[in-house]
């Protein structure tokens, strides 16, 4: 599910009308400590969208122990974002009825809100580090070491630098090159600031999530976050 996924052009062909679970404008579905937020923009001046965003806040417990003596970062807790659009662009309403020869836009992305406003320099920017804590599987509970065994996979990437960063939303897109969050049972990330800059001194915030929702809300925005789905939204529509 969580294999490379590239922006792309899809068409479509049309599909027998049923009413979709999230046709109302606005719609939560609760996994848990995660949850899917469905939004729907119908075919209105050329464009119809539809927005399907994953989202599991930060552990109560990610703070405990950590160093750090920015208040303003201890003051609020992270929220961690996966976001699925589908975009249409009809601008041509001699016909409303969507069909193969409509492209469908698909976006896909991973992002951190910190939900701190601070803004960086042009050149200055952030190293992101996401470090993955395995889960423990069934068997691994019964052998000597007691789940032990389970280890730490990381990925990081940098953000900024050379263009405006402000550190409220913060790009986590190498989660899609990346099968970190499948076997993950949580995710550690560590934000480094600014790193291009070396006459600032750097800063380092942590931010700690539990992911086993997270993956069920994953997995039930893809599943409707469909050019099918979407044809069925627009054509409810005419």
């Amino acid at each position: 599910m969580m294999k490379t996924i590239r922006t792309l052009l899809i068409g479509i062909g049309l599909m027998s009308i049923s009413v979709p679970c999230f046709a109302e404008p606005y719609k939560t579905v609760k996994f848990g400590n995660a949850e899917v937020v469905s939004s729907y923009s119908p075919l209105k001046e050329g464009a119809a969208t539809l927005t399907l965003t994953a989202l599991v806040h930060e552990n109560n417990d990610a703070l405990r122990g950590v160093k750090n003596s920015d208040q303003q970062r201890l003051s609020k807790l992270g929220q961690l974002i996966y976001q699925c659009k589908l975009l249409l662009y009809k601008p041509d309403k001699s016909t409303a009825v969507v069909d193969a020869k409509d492209p469908i836009l698909v976006s896909r992305n991973f992002s951190l809100f910190t939900d701190v406003n601070l803004q960086l320099g042009l050149m200055e920017g952030a190293e992101i580090r996401i470090q993955s804590l395995s889960a423990v599987n069934d068997k691994s509970l019964f052998s000597p070491t007691l789940g032990g065994n389970n280890f730490k996979n990381e990925i990081q990437g940098y953000v900024g630098e050379g263009k405006p960063l402000n550190l409220k939303q913060l790009d986590l897109n190498l989660l899609l090159e990346s099968d970190l969050i499948d076997s993950a049972e949580s995710l550690d990330i560590t934000v480094r600031f600014p790193v291009f800059q070396l006459q600032k001194p750097v800063r380092q915030w942590h931010y700690g999530f539990n992911v086993s929702d997270f993956k069920r809300a994953i997995e039930y925005a893809d599943n409707n976050c469909t050019a099918e789905k979407f044809m069925q939204l627009i054509n409810l529509e005419q």
